[in-house]
């Protein structure tokens, strides 16, 4: 284990290691000689848009607990390098920190035993997801629908959906749309399990990495491809209430109603006038 040595109570230490570790950031190059931020620093450094009561699990506490000390112990599980520097914005010690971290990580996973944990940790994570086919969705619960569909039936149409994206008159990334729709939803199957989910289980690999940012990015609703799987979340639900209120004999104007207006993407917003034709002449057969 790396040597360490602190200096004074006010958290700030030396680490000395081999090989030694060095990070270019912000045309600066820095070497292994660092500074651990002080416990008062600790909710800044780890704090994301998260709430951080949802970060300080067992494993967290005691890193924070620990570094404040003078020892630079990690977790694979923490926050990603690019969110650590954004939120430590880049000062050289804190660049160190996280390299020192990257470091760590991607030590963590050369091993037998963390490749015997990596291939248990898979499988658990599939037989999660697998909640997913078996929860249904509340909203056609609350309105007495019987059987109503699964999270996962959901998720699949809408998947459907994006590999229907013309890229050249869409203006996204087609294949991305389709991971994120496959994604989007997949917090349901634990609740509050995103972290747990994808790092816990799968480890700091570059899947875990890519299905909490891709969950992530969805979240946000920032980029294009975000807003589009958003929009084939509306449609989805209410291309399924029609369905409905065929099927079922049943009136789910309020899906329809919560919805409308709030479609962006024009391939969408002309699914929905379509869809839209088809009830109007479906209700007027019926009455």
């Amino acid at each position: 284990m790396d040597s360490f040595s602190t200096d004074g109570i006010d958290g700030s230490s030396h680490i000395s290691s081999s090989p030694v570790v060095k990070l270019q950031y912000k045309g600066a190059v820095y070497d292994n000689s660092i500074r651990i931020l002080p416990q008062t620093n600790h909710k800044e450094l780890y704090q994301n848009a998260t709430s951080l009561a949802n970060l300080l699990d067992n494993a967290t506490i005691s890193l924070l607990r620990l570094d404040h000390l003078g020892e630079l112990v990690t977790d694979p599980h923490l926050l990603n390098d690019g969110e650590l520097l954004e939120i430590m914005e880049g000062s050289p010690e804190d660049a160190i920190v996280v390299a020192r971290m990257t470091e760590l990580r991607s030590a963590s996973g050369s091993s037998p035993e963390s490749k015997a944990h990596s291939v248990k940790g898979t499988l658990e994570f599939l037989h999660i997801v697998e909640n997913l086919k078996r929860t249904k969705r509340t909203g056609w619960i609350n309105n007495g629908i019987k059987p109503a569909e699964s999270i996962a039936d959901h998720m699949y149409r809408m998947s459907m959906m994006a590999l229907l994206i013309d890229e050249k008159t869409a203006g996204v990334d087609k294949n991305h749309c389709i991971k994120m729709a496959i994604v989007h939803d997949l917090a349901e199957s634990l609740v509050n399990a995103m972290r747990h989910l994808c790092h816990e289980l799968l480890g700091w690999s570059t899947q875990a990495q890519e299905i909490s940012a891709l969950w992530e990015e969805y979240e946000g609703a920032s980029t294009p491809e975000a807003l589009l799987v958003k929009d084939f979340d509306k449609f989805e639900m209410i291309m399924q209430a029609f369905e409905y209120e065929k099927t079922e004999d049943a009136t789910l104007e309020d899906f329809f109603a919560g919805t409308r207006g709030k479609f962006k993407h024009p391939m969408v917003t002309a699914w929905v006038n379509e869809l839209e034709a088809e009830r109007a002449q479906s209700r007027a057969i019926k009455s």
